[in-house]
């Protein structure tokens, strides 16, 4: 019982990971699903740089889950608030837009924040 880990060091990370990844190579056809209309380009930069930046939170998550796993249980709050305002944001996405990818995105966003809530009431000292 004592040898418990939180899965969501394990799943989250890779989830973005292949977040980034995707969001990298098909940046054209992510924008044209989410924003509902024809790219000009044949890159969108933001949709790239969103892409960026899930890989660096995903190092970032890995990393203190490998290394620091007291650091990373004690961030587990801070986690699933970034998940609840990135909830928040696609919420707003499909109400600009109309379209269903953020409401797949903003099921994932709040099973993420429910998890981390979940660890954070298991591991809390």
């Amino acid at each position: 019982m004592k040898n418990r880990i939180p899965v969501s060091g394990i799943i989250i990370p890779l989830l973005y990971l292949i977040a980034g990844f995707s969001a990298i190579f098909f940046s054209t056809s992510s924008y044209e699903q989410t924003f509902n209309i024809i790219s000009i380009f044949d890159y969108d930069f933001l949709i790239i740089q969103i892409g960026f930046m899930n890989l660096i939170y995903a190092l970032i998550m890995r990393r203190l889950f490998t290394h620091h796993r007291e650091v990373y249980i004690s961030f587990l709050g801070y986690f699933a608030l970034f998940e609840f305002i990135m909830l928040f944001h696609l919420f707003f996405l499909f109400y600009e837009f109309r379209t269903p990818s953020p409401v797949y995105g903003a099921f994932i966003r709040f099973s993420f924040f429910y998890l981390l809530m979940y660890e954070r009431r298991i591991f809390r000292k």
